[in-house]
């Protein structure tokens, strides 16, 4: 019984934040959404054991173009608590530049050819995209919007083939999961 009571909690608390995000959507404009939506994403991905190097290294979220969100998450991460022991530093990468020692990469909309070149960096990278076909390019999640709100899918066989496991919470709120069986 108690589990069921967690799920339930769980279940209310991502409806109430989803309903924050929805106006969040309208009075501060999809970057910061997709920011808070990347701050809380990074506390419920495991990254394969040597993903960092000492216990005290930060997340890096490292952000091509989207600069929008990249200066709400500067903004975010200034003020919040660290993401699961850890702080949580925002590098914005200038075109050419490569992701090396990021976590998680944030490609900005428009930017497929971008997406290709940087998905292609191997390792333990959470790639999230904004395209339209954000997952067959090597994104791990995507953003999308529907009905005017922000949302995210998520793709298994992207995450499996980055050695990334997504927590059962974080897969309860995507709006689709690629690769889950039924």
């Amino acid at each position: 019984m108690k589990p069921f009571w967690k799920l339930w909690l769980l279940l209310a608390c991502c409806g109430w934040q989803g309903s924050l995000w929805a106006s969040a959507t309208s009075s501060a404009g999809d970057s910061a959404v997709k920011a808070a939506y990347l701050h809380r994403i990074v506390g419920l991905v495991e990254w394969p054991s040597g993903s960092f190097r000492r216990p005290d290294d930060p997340l890096v979220i490292a952000v091509a173009g989207a600069e929008a969100v990249a200066a709400d998450l500067e903004q975010i991460t200034s003020t919040r608590r660290p993401v699961n022991g850890r702080q949580v530093a925002v590098r914005r990468l200038r075109e050419g530049e490569a992701p090396a020692g990021a976590h998680v990469l944030m490609v900005g909309a428009g930017r497929e050819s971008r997406v290709r070149e940087l998905a292609s960096a191997t390792g333990p990278l959470l790639v999230v995209t904004e395209q339209e076909n954000g997952h067959q390019l090597g994104g791990v999640l995507n953003f999308v919007n529907v009905g005017g709100r922000v949302r995210f899918t998520a793709s298994l066989p992207q995450a499996d083939a980055r050695g990334l496991r997504l927590s059962a919470r974080l897969l309860e709120v995507a709006q689709a999961v690629e690769g889950r069986s039924r």
